[in-house]
């Protein structure tokens, strides 16, 4: 029965991920050849060179050669191939930006204009939806702090409840399941949820998630080692060390590819403006290397230098895409080697391309401010997985005392580490899901994680200077 319902709806799903693979890739597919129509490349042309880009724009790549399938294949017309990839395409946005760019060629209308006032369309419709998105992401941020705090919170205090009625700690069985294995599957769904919600790039910078598969094993060896640490103490130093040399990596790697994609349109700009005054696209680009673009500036010293030895621009830029970990900055890179390809870097290209560049860094500063607030959310959520854990066994306790006429907590002390234990393995987990709700990706949430356990320890620390509790 399930195979069956699954082949049924293969092609649907197929479809639908073809159509939420080009939706991320629309705005640049279409300022790219927003560009390269600026310089005179003909629809046909522009797509040839789009489907030579699978690694930066694999979507659009595929797209681009269904298309010349038809041409060259098929025999059909560029008008032709183009309404029928229109008719059939599953993207309803890119339906209709072909739909009308044959009806401009067909009308012999300014096709260049077209292209540039859809930019602008796609660009506005990316930034409202990036504002629906944030809106829905508050929303699933609240039910996954009710589940993850409230929901734990609920469970503890029926546990109590259940030790103190029974004589027995059968409850813990609960608390652990529901820590160890309910709060990682939830959290694996709302991570799912969210990489399915918002928009993402096609290029995955890897290198934190192999640091994390070097000191995640180191970090399981050393809870495995017995040390003299309480139970908590100790968990608390192996998950720290599973994530914290992954954290300062992706810290440093995310400030790189921030840094390089802030200051990509100025670079771009002044080149644009060096060309107006005559300058050819290398001596533009020699001249501007000794300039300061933050972290921008390296990779430009390096393209001045190897310019200056004779080397080919065409060569320089295609080694400085090959040296950037940032994918919008490949994406220019290439867009500014196709411009000097095809027409020399006009001066209207270049222009055309600095306004696209900023317009994209725009944009992907807007998302990232957008749904920054939202990881406020999830260390509150964390802190109250701890700091709840910490008063009800207290209150639980001194209740318990009180109505027995003195005698010892009902709650013993290895049971108190073994609940602030889970408490702060959540509070770990929870900061995995703040970097991907709040920065789009789970390795900006090393540092979250390592910086909720930090936090964890510090609440209970001092929180034990005040209430009295068996550890």
């Amino acid at each position: 029965m399930v195979a069956l319902v699954v082949s049924i709806n293969a092609p649907r799903f197929s479809q639908s991920s073809r159509s939420y693979a080009l939706e991320n890739e629309l705005p640049y597919l279409i300022g790219y050849m927003e560009v390269l129509s600026s310089g005179g490349v003909s629809p046909i042309s522009t797509l040839r060179r789009v489907a030579g880009m699978s690694e930066l724009l694999p979507a659009s790549s595929k797209e681009a050669k269904l298309i010349l399938v038809d041409t060259d294949v098929f025999g059909l017309d560029p008008i032709s191939a183009l309404e029928k990839a229109a008719r059939y395409n599953p993207n309803k946005a890119f339906s209709e930006f072909l739909y009308g760019y044959t009806t401009v060629l067909k009308t012999g209308g300014d096709a260049e204009t077209y292209v540039h006032s859809q930019q602008k369309e796609i660009m506005d419709a990316r930034s409202a939806k990036i504002r629906r998105t944030s809106d829905t992401i508050g929303t699933l941020a609240e039910a996954y702090v009710t589940v993850t705090a409230v929901l734990g919170i609920s469970l503890f205090t029926l546990y109590q409840v259940q030790a103190i009625v029974s004589h027995n700690q059968s409850g813990i069985t609960s608390i652990l399941l529901f820590a160890f294995v309910a709060i990682p599957l939830l959290s694996v769904v709302f991570i799912w949820l969210l990489d399915n919600l918002g928009t993402k790039q096609p290029y995955l910078d890897k290198r934190p998630y192999k640091n994390f598969a070097i000191w995640a094993p180191i970090g399981g060896a050393l809870f495995l080692v017995p040390l003299p640490l309480n139970l908590f103490l100790h968990s608390s130093l192996a998950l720290e060390v599973a994530v914290l040399v992954p954290a300062i990596m992706a810290i440093r790697y995310s400030r790189e590819r921030q840094g390089l994609e802030a200051k990509l349109p100025d670079l771009i700009r002044d080149v644009a403006e060096s060309r107006k005054i005559g300058l050819s696209p290398e001596t533009s680009i020699e001249n501007l290397s000794t300039k300061g673009y933050g972290r921008l500036t390296k990779p430009v010293k390096k393209m001045g230098a190897q310019l200056s030895w004779g080397l080919a621009l065409s060569r320089v830029i295609s080694s400085f895409i090959g040296s950037v970990n940032s994918w919008l900055t490949k994406v220019v890179g290439a867009l500014m080697l196709e411009v000097v390809d095809v027409g020399g870097g006009t001066v209207r290209s270049f222009s055309e391309m600095a306004d696209f560049t900023r317009k994209i860094n725009d944009l992907e500063s807007e998302k990232r401010a957008t749904l920054r607030p939202y990881i406020f959310v999830t260390y509150m959520a964390g802190m109250m997985i701890v700091l709840t854990t910490f008063l009800m066994v207290y209150f639980i306790s001194s209740s318990s005392t009180s109505a027995l006429g003195g005698t010892a907590p009902t709650v013993a002390s290895g049971t108190v580490a073994l609940l602030l234990t889970s408490a702060v393995f959540e509070s770990w987990v929870v900061g995995l899901v703040a970097g991907k709700m709040g920065e789009g990706s789970i390795s900006d949430g090393f540092k979250h994680s390592a910086l909720l356990v930090m936090l964890s320890l510090a609440t209970v620390y001092i929180t034990s200077l005040f209430i009295k509790i068996p550890l």
